[in-house]
């Protein structure tokens, strides 16, 4: 297979891939939607990646806010979803290699590219920009290269992965593990489990190292807002083990679109698809149980041991081998003559339009009522204000709990971000406000948003939450 001929089909199904996402996000395309804790990397403040450095080991996204240039979050954002889509595009072509009718390959790399995993975290993408690159540019890697050339490339690219999200590696492995390159051998699987494994303790023991050098702590250690819960006893254990039972069943409505009874039907046709290529293709269903086990058996085993559980955004490689045992197992009933194969093909395509639906609720109706309620408040602030003083709870505002706005900071970062001045929220920085005598009553009820300004000051008022159904 000729390098070109590698290289038109990864722009071909790249262009597919960023096609699909262009179209699940316009809405937000030019003012995408940033999480609290993405405005960091936004705005170049680096105290909270500092800090998470120490607590999640995210070095590389501490690294990236020392950039010489920002730019605004489109930027970022168009960025990011082209590295997805590349990321994808090479997904789907490491596995099927060109022998797989382009139907299926462009079919998977659909799948990839509109995961529910990537969906739920690409709202931090302006933190997740440099990691999204190592990842896609080791899936151009995998594409080009040999696969012992790709293999020890994982020296490189799990520890720096590592430093940008804690389960981007084991993305790396199920490329490395599922390849159509690699040697259909137990023993190509048990040397690349091997070499991951020795990339991912050389990871930790970097992390482990600058947090020394940087933090004085020879580890990653948990930070308080997880609410650990360390188990030192057998009662400690069955209370993690409950939360662990909580959190599956929590991830199985989540990979349902919202609904337990569809993330059931979901796994079991994983189940039933991964079972029919285990007698199908034994070696590939093998492949595909020890890139899952790889990376839960240790998460799994971290949440029982200190009740921290890991979001359902961060099981991105997990995704990937669903769409692929889903995909192999669909081509494979497409040899043989019956309706089987009509059937599979009906079924895969039904996940695909249920995760469309899925994004296009959330990035056409839920999300842009949130963005077009804080531009109009950033189009209220005078020019020239330096300051802005927040009155109120954040959640009286229109869309702010369709769009999942946690915190008083996501406001806050917003406005921040929107209008260049300093954003105080004064029920939490009573401090940043006492010196200056708002002109209304901060206990007044409103409807609507109030904005008054008093020189280089304004001051906002907010509307209470609304309360009951």
């Amino acid at each position: 297979m000729s390098t070109q001929s590698l290289g038109r089909d990864v722009i071909r199904f790249s262009l597919l891939g960023l096609g699909a996402l262009v179209l699940v996000y316009a809405p937000l395309l030019f003012d995408p939607l940033v999480r609290h804790d993405d405005f960091p990397a936004l705005l170049g403040t680096k105290e909270m990646a500092y800090i998470k450095a120490l607590d999640e080991g995210r070095w590389l996204n501490y690294w990236w806010q020392f950039r010489p240039y920002f730019w605004p979050a489109p930027v970022s954002f168009v960025l990011y979803l082209i590295a997805s889509a590349v990321f994808a595009a090479s997904t789907a072509l490491i596995v099927f290699g060109r022998d797989a009718p382009g139907w299926y390959r462009g079919y998977f790399t659909l799948f990839v590219v509109l995961s529910i995993p990537t969906f739920l975290i690409s709202f931090w993408f302006n933190t997740l920009l440099p990691g999204a690159w190592v990842i896609a540019l080791f899936a151009l890697a995998v594409v080009f290269l040999p696969h012992r050339i790709a293999l020890a490339l994982m020296l490189i690219a799990v520890p720096l992965s590592f430093m940008a999200y804690t389960t981007y590696p084991f993305l790396l492995l199920t490329l490395l593990l599922l390849s159509h390159k690699a040697p259909q051998t137990y023993k190509s699987m048990v040397t690349t489990l091997l070499v991951f494994f020795v990339s991912l303790v050389l990871a930790v023991v970097s992390v482990y190292s600058l947090n020394y050098l940087y933090h004085g702590v020879f580890g990653i250690p948990i930070a308080e807002w997880r609410a650990p819960t360390e188990a030192k006893t057998l009662d400690d254990l069955i209370v993690n083990l409950g939360k662990l039972k909580r959190f599956l069943m929590m991830t199985v409505r989540q990979f349902g679109g919202g609904t337990a009874g569809t993330g059931a039907v979901l796994l079991l046709f994983f189940v039933g698809a991964w079972v029919c290529l285990f007698r199908w293709q034994r070696f590939t269903a093998i492949a595909v149980l020890a890139a899952a086990l790889a990376g839960l058996a240790p998460l799994f085993a971290k949440s029982l041991m200190s009740g921290v559980l890991v979001p359902v955004r961060a099981y991105g490689w997990i995704w990937i081998l669903i769409g692929f045992t889903f995909t192999t197992a669909t081509l494979h009933m497409a040899k043989t003559p019956g309706r089987w194969a009509s059937v599979a093909r009906i079924t895969i395509m039904y996940v695909l339009l249920i995760k469309l639906i899925l994004f296009g609720r959330a990035t056409y109706l839920q999300i842009p009522e949130w963005q077009k309620t804080t531009r109009d408040l950033a189009a209220s602030i005078p020019e020239g204000t330096s300051a802005i003083h927040i009155y109120g709870e954040f959640l009286g505002l229109n869309g702010a709990r369709s769009a999942g706005i946690q915190f008083s900071r996501g406001l806050q970062l917003r406005l921040a971000y929107l209008t260049g001045a300093e954003v105080f929220i004064c029920h939490k920085q009573p401090e940043d406000c006492e010196k200056e005598t708002p002109p209304f009553d901060p206990m007044d009820w409103t409807h609507v948003p109030v904005v008054e300004s008093r020189g280089e000051v304004s001051f906002l008022l907010l509307p209470p939450p609304p309360v009951g159904p």
